[in-house]
């Protein structure tokens, strides 16, 4: 077995053509075929067959391609990540974020570029929650810290903060004159929302409660996007309180939420076998004193 192999079924199952295969991999056509012709001998199973003028894999070759995904993937991973040690001498971390958890996370001094230990290269990526885990198990990312908690055996899950939503309004809005408005002063009135899934949970799980359907006029993955149609498009939204002070584009009036105040967690997932367990805790060390207050 190679890794090249492994590539070369992994693009043959995307292009389904040696020739767009070969160009992909800089190799002539010739050099894809002994190669696919040695996976076979290799493994002792066809692999390939050939339908109208299309490569497709057989039922073994999809068995293999399983495995061949997560070899190229995982490779892949290693030289990006070998690459950068080489060329910096610092250990690559990379924590995979929601927005909330991103802006939480940069506004802490404890993660600024004069507090992160010298040996370690830290890199934040954004995306959705269900995304980020898929890239923890992909082994892209080493650290998720979002609002959602997965449960699973290959994962370490520990919660890091807690916040109280709260609502946030423009500084001119008739609502100014209440410390915690009833439920029914909020009908009609148009909001903006963060559109992640623990978060719009929580929200959905409020509207219940209070027997209220908020007037959702955009949804955005953005916290300061939100807070820009609060400031220039007079929308209210629901914000854990933390993020309404630290959000770039400056804070705005909060009131309580009428009901039983919903709270927002924050958590963070790793790897149950991350290959550095050292460096992780170093990491969640620093993760726990930054979530304080």
């Amino acid at each position: 077995m190679s890794i090249l192999r492994m590539r070369i079924l992994v693009l043959l199952d995307r292009y389904k053509k040696v020739t767009a295969v070969a160009h992909e991999l800089n190799l002539k056509q010739p050099t894809v075929s002994f190669h696919m012709k040695k996976m076979e001998e290799e493994w002792g199973l066809t692999l390939f067959e050939l339908k109208t003028g299309k490569v497709l894999l057989t039922e073994a070759g999809r068995t293999l391609h399983h495995y061949a995904q997560q070899i190229d993937g995982l490779y892949g991973e290693a030289q990006v990540r070998m690459q950068a040690l080489r060329h910096t001498g610092r250990n690559p971390f990379i924590i995979g974020c929601t927005d909330t958890a991103a802006l939480l996370l940069l506004q802490s001094a404890v993660f600024q570029n004069s507090q992160v230990p010298e040996d370690m290269l830290l890199s934040i990526r954004t995306s959705g929650e269900q995304e980020l885990y898929a890239m923890l198990a992909s082994g892209s990312i080493d650290l998720v810290l979002c609002g959602l908690e997965l449960t699973h055996p290959a994962l370490q899950c520990e919660l890091v903060a807690e916040d109280e939503l709260a609502l946030i309004i423009p500084p001119d809005h008739p609502l100014t004159r209440y410390s915690g408005p009833g439920s029914y002063r909020l009908s009609g009135q148009p909001f903006a929302l963060l559109n992640e899934e623990s978060l719009m949970r929580i929200v959905r799980q409020w509207e219940n409660e209070e027997q209220i359907a908020l007037q959702v006029k955009q949804e955005t993955d953005r916290v300061d996007f939100a807070l820009q149609a609060v400031r220039t498009g007079g929308c209210l939204s629901i914000l854990p309180a933390r993020l309404n002070q630290q959000a770039s584009s400056g804070s705005f009036p909060s009131i309580k939420l009428p009901g039983k105040l919903p709270v927002w967690k924050l958590y963070a997932a790793w790897r149950s076998d991350y290959p550095r367990p050292q460096l992780m805790q170093r990491v969640m060390d620093r993760l726990r004193v930054a979530m304080q207050g």
